[in-house]
């Protein structure tokens, strides 16, 4: 548990706290540069403009949300492991396990 604890500290920091947050933003020098070759009317500049804005959205959500896997994803695979390890294994077939039979007859109490 504290190394899972040490893990998920020592990645947020590296992950999140450490970063430039114009690097994953339309403020970031390779996006100004991209938006300075659009050329054209007004409208094709702002549509052409708009169309890497978005662009960097998806790739940017894609970053932050590969770094967000990259923190909580193998606590919780050593976390079901452990947990898979500790638990005791029922007996039986897959259908007994399923189907839960009704109590007896006999063990009800008839007045």
């Amino acid at each position: 548990m504290m190394a899972c604890v040490i893990w998920i500290g020592i990645t947020f920091y590296q992950q999140f706290l450490s970063v430039d947050p114009d690097q994953f933003s339309f403020r970031s020098a390779d996006v100004e540069s991209q938006m300075k070759t659009c050329g054209g009317s007004f409208q094709q500049r702002y549509e052409c403009k708009e169309a890497i804005i978005i662009d960097k959205g998806h790739d940017s959500f894609l970053i932050w949300a590969e770094k967000g896997c990259l923190i909580l994803v193998p606590p919780l695979i050593v976390a079901f492991l452990l947990n898979r390890g500790t638990t005791p294994r029922r007996r039986g077939n897959l259908k007994s396990r399923l189907v839960r039979l009704p109590p007896s007859v006999a063990k009800r109490r008839v007045r």
